[in-house]
């Protein structure tokens, strides 16, 4: 003669089981999002420090200077060959 308790129990360890998995996936996609969250930031912040860092060196530059960098930019954009 079995008990209902341990019906009871088996069917409770069983559901505990099943939910494990499940649980398990959505903690790792909310901690996948989270990381890739801190990636986009920082490679945002890092982006920023790049340019921040070209608008410095022109300031530094002379008057002259920045005349030369600017054309070389400007004939760089227009002698560049168009990629496929």
């Amino acid at each position: 003669m079995r008990s209902p308790y341990l019906k009871i129990l088996v069917v409770f360890v069983l559901i505990n089981l099943s939910v494990i998995p499940v649980t398990y996936a959505q903690e790792k996609k909310v901690n996948q999002k989270q990381i890739d969250k801190q990636r986009r930031k920082k490679q945002k912040q890092a982006e920023k420090e790049y340019h921040d860092a070209i608008k410095q060196h022109m300031k530094n530059q002379s008057r002259n200077t920045k005349a030369m960098m600017k054309q070389s930019r400007k004939e760089s954009g227009t002698m560049t060959p168009v990629k496929p």
